[in-house]
């Protein structure tokens, strides 16, 4: 084996998993219901540390970390509505924190409109990115005016 090849699986898969690492907090869906929206929150994770689309990769910047939520959103009316995902945050104190990104959640990355229109009995999924203090913990996650309280991790 060349001296190229024996240092560069290697060095891409440290490449590949240092940036993906993720601690999942909450993997059981819990739902809440409000204002004729059904919201569940799927999967909770601390992490990873980067968010990539097509042609830009985002990190948080230096004392913050990536909280994902993953969500599914219904709604329950028999009329078309937007639901705006600025409506979410993560406490932190007295602070509100909003998603920094709403990706599409499919099997490649991308953004996602802020503020979908919904159809009648139409579901969605989607990934919340908050950049988050890395020493704080939110006690919360609201969209409101559904609230999920949240371990502390």
């Amino acid at each position: 084996m060349s001296a190229l090849k024996s240092w560069l699986l290697p060095a891409a898969c440290l490449v590949a998993f240092g940036s993906g690492c993720a601690h999942t907090i909450i993997d059981q869906p819990v739902h809440r219901a409000g204002d004729s929206w059904d919201f569940t929150l799927r999967k909770l994770t601390n992490g990873p540390n980067s968010y990539n689309t097509a042609d830009v990769i985002y990190s948080p910047v230096k004392g913050e970390r990536f909280i994902w939520a993953h969500i599914t959103l219904h709604n329950q009316q028999k009329v078309a509505r937007k639901f705006n995902f600025d409506r979410c945050e993560l406490d932190d104190g007295d602070q509100k924190i909003l998603p920094s990104k709403v990706d599409i959640d499919a099997f490649i990355q991308g953004e996602a409109n802020r503020e979908p229109d919904l159809a009648p009995d139409e579901t969605i999924t989607r990934k919340l990115i908050f950049a988050y203090p890395k020493n704080h913990s939110p006690t919360r996650l609201s969209c409101v005016p559904m609230v999920i309280p949240l371990p502390q991790f």
